[in-house]
């Protein structure tokens, strides 16, 4: 199979039409999967697969300590991909890779979300285990090589900045579009298969949107080019060369350590499912706006919960579309700053706006998450863009600094500390529901006292607006703004292009 245009012949060229719509169109499957997991990730091991409460403690407890492992996989994965010397004008860098490891992370998924207690029922707790274990082993290092390969790709599609952040907004407008809080797939879900029970829906969803997800990957390798070029690396650098360039790299390291410290927003949202399953399964809501109703006995907590999400429609459809213009007057660090401000913010006075819940009838709870959480929203295009272009601005300060970018090896040095931070909170998460007094009897919740309902709604808010506080402090220190960050830029793009044209003209001369 032969890849043409994989390769510029300018670092200024702009992005086609096709193009733009190949990284669209890309982004649909993998955003339908994380609306999914993103909301159900907590109750797929708890719940669907059937294991009992202390086999749940036992499999986090493992996957909390084989996350230590990521420190060396990971690193090694991501250096594995920077190194690879082949890069030619029919497949680049990084699309080889894609192409071997696109069915086998769809397949994955899929086995991820197998409802083994459904389908398998005589299956006991250890057999699960060991599955569990061995799956999470298996997907973690074909799906680091995978993600580490994409964010390289990705990340070399344009050296515009305008045109990274425009790329950027599409991919939050559709994850928030297709459902970034994952409550309107859940919802459709539910609506498409009604007479199967949550677990078998949550499969046949991630089985369909695997599945769509491959030819629009495929679409997305044939049309889009790499605008920003390595030479051909005559000598492999030292592993602990490249790690020194990395750890010398400040502006990414700030980035690094205020992401890590902001992971308390991910933890937190982890709380939602089981804020609205425990105070709004056995509630009927009657929702009304200006004397219209719009949720007339609005019943089951997927349907609440897609009400609570479809509030954000307006704000987050706003600055989804405000953001890549925004960018253009402001900084990348004031906006991130701001953003983080917001968070706390909004969270913050969605705790005290909640306590004690025992003031508040349901649909009065259901409101005051709804209107913190809506107005959130208004940050969700800064969330979506921001982070990810200081992301490759430090991506761009290291081939400017050392001439090298390591763009694989940067990604999954931040994906083992997202995993440890994220199996840390996981662990912490289950003990938590524990010690709260939230029981689950399979897919139903049992004996939920307002005590455990007024923690699962402090846990949701309190996570999300104290980490928000510290993410802002590393920034503090970042300088890699403004005029700096111009000057940069400029000279980059002359390297770039005497990079690009030595290249093509090897190219020609070959042919």
């Amino acid at each position: 199979m032969k890849l043409r245009n994989s390769r510029a012949t300018d670092v200024r060229e702009k992005l086609t039409l096709v193009e733009y719509a190949a990284f669209s169109i890309d982004k649909v499957g993998q955003n339908l999967k994380s609306a999914l997991t993103g909301t159900f990730g907590g109750l797929v091991v708890s719940t669907y697969l059937g294991l009992s409460d202390q086999a749940y403690l036992t499999y986090t407890t493992i996957v909390f300590i084989l996350s230590f492992w990521d420190i060396f996989n990971d690193v090694l994965v991501g250096n594995i991909i920077d190194r690879r010397k082949k890069s030619d004008a029919r497949w680049g860098r990084f699309k080889p890779i894609l192409l071997w490891l696109l069915i086998p992370t769809a397949f994955l998924s899929i086995a991820g979300a197998v409802p083994l207690k459904e389908f398998f029922p005589q299956l006991g707790d250890t057999f699960k285990v060991v599955y569990l274990v061995i799956l999470y082993l298996v997907n973690d290092m074909v799906s680091t090589f995978y993600n580490a390969a994409l964010t390289a790709l990705n990340a070399r599609q344009t050296a515009d900045n305008t045109e990274r952040g425009y790329l950027s907004g599409i991919g939050g407008i559709l994850g928030s579009v297709i459902g970034g809080s994952g409550t309107y797939v859940a919802a459709i879900v539910a609506a498409v298969l009604p007479n199967i029970n949550e677990a078998e829906r949550y499969f046949y969803g991630m089985l369909f949107f695997s599945i769509i997800a491959i030819p629009a990957t495929l679409f997305n390798i044939a049309v889009t080019k790499e605008r920003i070029v390595e030479p051909e690396k005559q000598e492999i650098p030292p592993l602990r060369s490249v790690y020194s360039q990395v750890l010398k790299n400040k502006p990414l390291v700030l980035i690094t350590i205020a992401d890590v410290l902001g992971s308390g927003m991910s933890i937190g949202y982890g709380f939602l499912i089981y804020v609205f399953r425990a105070c709004f399964s056995d509630v009927t809501l009657q929702i009304s706006v200006l004397g219209f109703n719009i949720g007339d006995k609005l019943q089951g907590y997927e349907a609440i919960m897609a009400a609570c999400s479809a509030a954000t429609i307006v704000p987050t459809a706003a600055s989804l579309f405000l953001a890549p213009v925004i960018r253009k007057w402001i900084a990348d660090k004031p906006l991130y700053i701001f953003t983080k401000f917001w968070t706390f913010f909004c969270y913050a006075g969605m705790f005290v706006t909640t306590f004690p819940i025992t003031n508040f009838t349901p649909t009065q709870l259901f409101w005051r998450i709804t209107f913190w959480y809506a107005l959130h929203g208004i940050t969700t295009g800064l969330y979506s863009v921001v982070p990810n272009m200081l992301q490759l601005t430090a991506y761009d300060y290291g081939e400017y600094k050392f001439g090298q970018r390591n763009e694989a090896t940067v990604s999954a040095l931040k994906s083992t500390l997202s995993k440890i931070v994220g199996s840390l909170g996981n662990y912490a998460s289950s003990w938590c529901l524990v010690l709260i007094g939230y029981v689950q009897n399979g897919t139903e919740v049992a004996n939920i006292t307002t005590d455990t309902k007024q923690w699962l709604v402090a846990l949701f808010a309190v996570f999300p607006a104290v980490s928000s506080i510290l993410a802002i402090l590393p920034m503090l220190f970042y300088k890699l703004n403004g005029k700096m960050q111009k000057e940069m830029v400029e000279e980059l793009n002359v390297r770039r292009q005497e990079t690009l044209d030595e290249m093509n003209k090897e190219t020609l001369e070959v042919k």
